[in-house]
């Protein structure tokens, strides 16, 4: 399975997200992601200004649902996106009405395993209740004390612990996207710390570098 790139669109303004959401897609970035504060800033109105912008391409709406499942599968999928995420900590109701409401409206649910005391068991328990894709995620805060960890830390275990796609995300160097890909990563999610202030040239070419190379693995191992 070849490993698809998404970038975070971390931003504050709709036009912002727009500019910056078109040069990934110039670069060849596979998915584009309404960040949780851009959301919180300005509504569900960026889900449907990316759709309009782009229409073929996947969008992932970055909500990380703790409640209330079933109410915010149905807000994205009214606004256009084709995925969600809900935290895995959250209680099985939560999961489980989020993953119907979702399936019945043509989306997919991601399960965000930060806050898990045990993330690798709670990815095997998200799995039972039918998400699609897991989300291996280390957060800001958590990385910004612990600078000695990586998202990838644990992503072998997790990715053979289950049966269903693993996106990794938090911090990601171009590396530690390329290791990802390589241990088997289905998604990996480029963020602020990859995207330079320039939002012209030099964004473009980082991330036509991260999607060369990550896209390179998946030819050596002679996938389409």
């Amino acid at each position: 399975m070849s490993c698809r790139v998404q970038i975070s669109l971390d931003l504050h303004t709709i036009p912002d997200a727009l500019h910056v959401a078109d040069i990934a897609v110039a670069a060849g970035v596979d998915w584009l992601e309404a960040g949780t504060g851009l959301m919180v800033e300005q509504g569900m109105e960026v889900v449907r200004a990316l759709r309009v912008a782009h229409p073929t391409h996947p969008i992932v709406c970055d909500f990380k649902v703790c409640d209330g499942g079933a109410y915010f599968a149905s807000l994205a999928a009214a606004a256009g996106a084709d995925y969600f995420d809900v935290m895995a900590a959250a209680h099985d109701a939560t999961i489980a009405r989020a993953v119907a409401r979702a399936h019945a409206s043509g989306l997919k649910v991601i399960a965000d395993t930060m806050f898990c005391a045990d993330p690798i068991a709670t990815a095997q328990r998200v799995e039972a209740l039918g998400v699609d894709m897991i989300g291996w995620h280390l957060g800001l805060d958590h990385r910004q004390v612990h600078s000695e960890l990586r998202a990838i830390d644990g992503l072998a275990e997790v990715i053979a612990a289950v049966n269903i796609p693993v996106q990794v995300v938090g911090g990601l160097s171009v590396a530690d996207a390329v290791t990802a890909a390589r241990l088997g990563a289905a998604s990996v999610v480029i963020g602020g710390p990859l995207v330079p202030a320039d939002r012209g040239s030099e964004l473009l070419q980082m991330l036509t570098d991260v999607v060369t190379q990550v896209r390179a693995v998946a030819s050596y191992r002679g996938e389409p």
